[in-house]
């Protein structure tokens, strides 16, 4: 991006400091070749501008190239996203309603998966009362969030959440049976440390769930957004878990956690370690990715029925 183009969209942020960008790798490859697929893409409330987003020209995984430093979404988290973005659209009382009762259908659907007693981590947990059915089992829990407002309302009321950057998560190695993510790995500034933390704490045979957004509700310019730094369908949802050992056993759109967010599709994934991790690069070499092309098209699609509702 030009410097006008930067100075522009950080002045709609209310952010007086002039802030470098870089273009990234792709996070899931490693590859540099990307193509663009959307230059101007939503900053919020029906404005829109420049803020680029590519495809991997090796594996089809979809993000905002270029991006800002660590620093600077801390600031964006701590300010204009909490501010803006999660306090004018959600209440107090009907979040904590919503995550109790996705929790509580989080945990119906993973009964049989997991121990019944046991230790979980909630990566980006808000509050944190999707851990409240968990911790009303007896199981040991632990979430974090940067937004600061959240995380303080959460410990006021007896949850165990801090307001830290996931990156910056001091876990136990190999202490937790479950770990969730629950549309938090899209907004994080860098997924690969934020996964590595995960497979260090995780024990074997335990379980990641992955939630993103899935497929486009409505027009593409408004599927991408500021806040979206990087977008999951589901076959790079897959290929990021066994990038870091989980052998996925379901990816769908089913919505497992009810209405209360629609669109998103989740991935489940069993920790076996280092077979599954050897073998990810493999698969995308022999098929298991996604094209240019291929997005182009599923984008034009959204775009298309968006148009003839």
């Amino acid at each position: 991006m030009k410097k006008i183009e930067i100075k522009k969209y950080l002045n709609f942020l209310n952010m007086k400091e002039m802030e470098k960008m870089s273009l990234k790798k792709c996070e899931i490859c490693g590859n540099k070749e990307t193509q663009l697929l959307r230059k101007k893409i939503s900053w919020n409330n029906n404005k829109y501008g420049i803020l680029p987003v590519h495809c991997c020209s090796n594996c089809g995984f979809v993000f905002q190239n270029p991006r800002f430093n660590k620093n600077f979404y801390f600031k964006y988290y701590q300010g204009l996203y909490g501010q803006k973005v999660i306090m004018t659209k959600h209440s107090i009382l009907n979040t904590i309603k919503t995550q109790r009762q996705r929790g509580k259908l989080l945990l119906k659907f993973l009964d049989e998966y997991l121990p019944k007693k046991g230790s979980m981590l909630d990566v980006g947990c808000s509050m944190g009362y999707m851990m409240k059915p968990f911790l009303d089992r007896g199981w040991k829990c632990e979430g974090n969030d940067p937004f600061q407002s959240y995380v303080n309302y959460g410990r006021k009321h007896g949850l165990p959440v801090k307001c830290i950057q996931a990156e910056d998560m001091l876990i136990k190695k190999n202490s937790k049976d479950l770990i969730i993510i629950m549309g938090s790995l899209e907004h994080v500034f860098d997924a690969n440390m934020v996964m590595k933390k995960c497979e260090e704490a995780i024990k074997k045979n335990g379980i990641l769930v992955l939630e993103a957004r899935g497929d486009p509700l409505g027009p593409i310019k408004k599927f991408f957004n500021q806040s979206h730094h990087r977008y999951f369908f589901g076959n790079t949802m897959e290929l990021m878990m066994r990038k870091y050992g989980w052998e996925p056993f379901l990816t769908t759109k089913f919505p497992i956690t009810g209405p209360s967010r629609p669109g998103t599709q989740f991935c489940f994934g069993r920790y076996k370690g280092s077979k599954v991790k050897r073998q990810y690069k493999g698969l995308i070499k022999n098929g298991k990715r996604e094209t240019y092309l291929d997005i182009i098209y599923k984008l034009k699609y959204y775009d298309k029925i968006s148009k003839n509702k």
